[in-house]
Parts: structure tokens; C-alpha cells; sequence
């Protein structure tokens, strides 16, 4: 038995989407918090938290002043507030993971992109053959592509006028990437930066992170809401309880971008 159909049968719940993967919900939320999409993420791991399903966060933040981005561990409530937003660059949280088992740390959680879940997971199945009662939580997000950073920039620069290392937000939706500067929106296609894209990415076909416990991500969703799919009892707990305003998601554009991602590693 492989590590995805291991994975899927222990440890998630409900009904298979060929293109979705494993899940029992699937709706559209904005939380009280600010961040970006209705700063779900944010949430979720504060939820996680306060129910003591871990104790300690591996998140990814942005460095200050410059459009980059590092993994780092978050264990009270203003780290995981420091850490809301996205950035659409590849951080290695795997690292910071294993830093965390071997300083004795078993309940974490993780947020990251559908690649990293698939290593973590591959990671977790091993570590259940030599480590007791290790917890990983993992919050995965939806990711088509992910960018080189100096690419990014340059590419940014040449299609908007404008250097990303200003942004106070940048934002991908309905396939055109938004930077946000000083209250003013600017934008290009997400296909017009196809030159920044990390090379590993083509190797990739998960769109919505099918083997976390819960993905979120902006996909299907209106502005200031975020999709999520609740994939594992874990997800469920996550969210007991949360406040958070409910709609309905159009599924239709979920599951294009999942297709669109799996036809795109085919042709590889």
C-alpha cells in the first residue's frame, strides 16, 4: 500500500473526489480575525491551540521590508498573529519540523503547500514505526505554483511598474496576481509570470493539499472569504466551536484549478 492510500484510510474521513481528494465539508469562511481571505489560517491555529490539539506551530512568515519569506515556530497567540498573510514562495518547513521532534516537541502543527504536506506525511509514516505518540497537525494550502523570489521581483518590476518588496499584501484570485501598495492595487496574469515559477512545481499535481487534515485556500471562494475542506477528525476539532461566517463555495472553480494542475504534471 502506498503512503497516500496509507494516509488516507488512517487518518482521513469521508467521502473521495477523484479530483479533491478525502473530505466530509466544504464551504466558504471569513473568521473575526484580519489576514488575508478572513484570516482562516490564523483561526484555525488559534483554535488548535486553545484546545491543546498542539503546542507548538510551524508557520511561515514574511521577512521585514523584503518580499521573502522563512518558516519559524509559533507557541502563543501574538507569534500566530505575527505570522497571517500570504506569500507565494517555497520555504522548507520540513527542516524546522525536524528541529522541533528533536528538541522532544510530538504535538505540532504545520501550515504549508500540498508538496510539503506529502513530505511530512511520507515523514509521519515513518516516524510511527520508531517514535511514540507523535502529533502532527497539518493545515495545508492551495497551491498551484509557487515563485523564485528574485524571478518574482524582476518579473513583478517589468509587468506592474512596481517592486514587491513594498507590498503590503499580495494576493492571487481568478488567475491574476494583485500587489497591494499604500491602499493602491496593481496586477498581471499569474500566466505572465511563468518565468518565476520554481521548477519543481511542474512535478506537482495537488492542488488543494488532498492529505492534510484541513486546507484552505482562496479558491472558490468571493473576496475576504477563504475555501475550506475539512479532510480528518482532526480538521473537525479545528473547527468546533470557531466563529465564523459560513457560505457556499463555487465548487465549479475549485475543481477546474485541481484539473488544471493534474493535466499540467501529465504533460510533463
Amino acid at each position: 500500500m502506498d503512503y497516500t492510500t496509507q494516509t488516507e484510510q488512517l487518518r482521513l474521513s469521508g467521502s473521495r473526489d477523484e479530483n479533491l481528494g478525502v473530505h466530509s465539508e466544504l464551504f466558504s469562511a471569513k473568521s473575526d480575525f484580519f489576514g488575508q481571505d478572513g484570516g482562516v489560517v490564523t483561526a484555525l491555529l488559534l483554535s488548535g491551540l486553545e484546545k491543546n490539539i498542539f503546542d507548538a506551530a510551524i508557520v511561515v512568515h514574511r521577512k521585514k521590508d523584503r518580499y521573502l519569506a522563512e518558516a519559524s515556530v509559533a507557541e502563543t497567540t501574538a507569534a500566530i498573529l505575527t505570522a497571517s498573510g500570504t506569500i507565494f514562495l517555497q520555504v522548507n518547513v520540513l527542516s524546522k519540523l525536524r528541529e522541533l521532534l528533536d528538541s522532544g516537541k510530538k504535538r505540532i502543527a504545520v501550515v504549508c503547500l500540498p508538496c510539503q504536506v506529502q513530505a511530512v506525511r511520507k515523514l509521519q509514516q515513518n516516524l510511527c514505526r520508531s517514535v511514540a505518540d507523535v502529533e502532527i497537525t497539518l493545515i495545508g494550502l492551495f497551491c498551484f505554483e509557487a515563485f523564485v523570489p528574485e524571478k518574482l521581483k524582476t518579473e513583478v518590476q517589468r509587468l506592474t511598474g512596481v517592486d514587491i518588496d513594498r507590498a503590503e499584501k499580495t494576493r492571487i484570485q481568478k488567475g491574476i496576481f494583485e500587489v497591494e501598495i499604500e491602499g493602491k492595487t496593481y496586477n498581471c496574469k499569474v500566466s505572465d509570470l511563468e518565468g518565476a515559477v520554481v521548477e519543481g512545481c511542474r512535478r506537482c499535481g495537488d492542488f488543494a493539499a488532498t492529505l492534510a487534515d484541513i486546507s484552505v485556500g482562496s479558491a472558490g471562494s468571493p473576496r475576504g472569504y477563504s475555501t475550506v475542506v475539512v479532510r480528518s477528525e482532526v480538521g473537525k476539532r479545528l473547527l468546533q466551536g470557531l466563529n465564523v461566517q459560513r457560505v457556499e463555495t463555487e465548487k465549479t472553480e475549485l475543481l477546474k484549478l485541481c484539473q488544471l494542475k493534474k493535466a499540467r504534471t501529465v504533460k510533463t
